[in-house]
């Protein structure tokens, strides 16, 4: 699996200075969560319809790809699905345009008192409905573990109410493990859907330079490697398994965390480290 980082990571820096430092360091992609002020994708210059084309060569020019673009829908709390709807369509058609092959998603948190069967299903018929337009674009759409949805639980509870190939899984690593869930049944629960991985330590309820946390990724990663396989022969519905392990490094909400030279770089050597392991 090749290595990548999130622009969560580096929200001070510009897209020069963001393959620069990929390509410097060994990543091979890179996943698009905002580009300096903009969080939106839609509301940033290089990713206006217009530039598409001129930016989806820059990255290739830095011999770089585009592993995902993170939009902030969510799908649990009804009030927000129509924005959200719309903002995914919008999404999978900027990934198109960059030959990105991933869009991230959310199931969100529900309003108060609203059942879990309702949060559930609200959020599998958003993904069902979305579907056929992502998998027309050759887009696939990762529900993360997230939010009122960390867990592998339940995530696969939506994922297996939509059985569609152009919708899966994105393990967070961090966020089941935070939530009490062991790595071995997140990655059985994730196995048929997993498309993709965000990867961060921590200890004590604070982002780490990886290794001086307590999430066990090596195991996660070996874990990773297993479920692939475990996937394929149970029939997964999806056409690809994980092919990028990509650094989340959320310096954008915790400004006051290790900065990106550091932690983008450290996380890289570290994570070289620990798939060599596994080879």
């Amino acid at each position: 699996m090749q290595l990548a980082f999130s622009t969560l990571g580096c929200p001070a820096w510009s897209l020069d200075q963001i393959l620069a430092f990929a390509a410097a360091h060994g990543y091979a992609a890179v996943e698009l969560r905002g580009l300096g002020e903009h969080v939106d994708l839609r509301l940033s210059p290089p990713f206006s319809p217009a530039r598409r084309a001129a930016t989806r060569r820059h990255f290739a020019d830095a011999g770089l790809t585009v592993c995902c673009a993170s939009a902030s829908a969510s799908f649990a709390d009804p009030a927000k699905r129509h924005a959200s709807l719309d903002e995914v369509r919008a999404y999978v058609e900027l990934a198109a345009d960059l030959g990105c092959p991933r869009v991230r998603v959310f199931g969100g948190s529900p309003p108060p008192g609203q059942e879990d069967e309702e949060t559930v299903a609200g959020v599998a018929d958003c993904l069902a409905e979305l579907g056929p337009f992502a998998g027309a674009h050759g887009v696939t759409l990762v529900l993360e573990t997230h939010d009122a949805f960390s867990t592998g639980a339940r995530v696969a509870r939506v994922l297996e109410r939509v059985e569609h190939a152009a919708v899966g899984a994105l393990w967070d690593l961090h966020h089941p493990f935070r939530h009490g869930e062991d790595p071995v049944e997140t990655a059985r629960l994730l196995a048929p859907w997993l498309a993709h991985l965000h990867v961060k330590d921590s200890r004590e309820g604070r982002y780490c330079l990886l290794g001086e946390g307590d999430v066990p990724v090596g195991e996660m990663l070996r874990l990773v490697r297993e479920s692939r396989r475990a996937g394929d022969s149970a029939g997964g519905v999806l056409p690809a398994r994980p092919d990028v392990v990509c650094v989340e490094w959320e310096k954008r909400w915790h400004p006051d965390i290790a900065e990106p030279e550091e932690a983008l770089a450290q996380y890289a050597r570290a994570l070289r480290a620990l798939l060599a392991e596994e080879e």
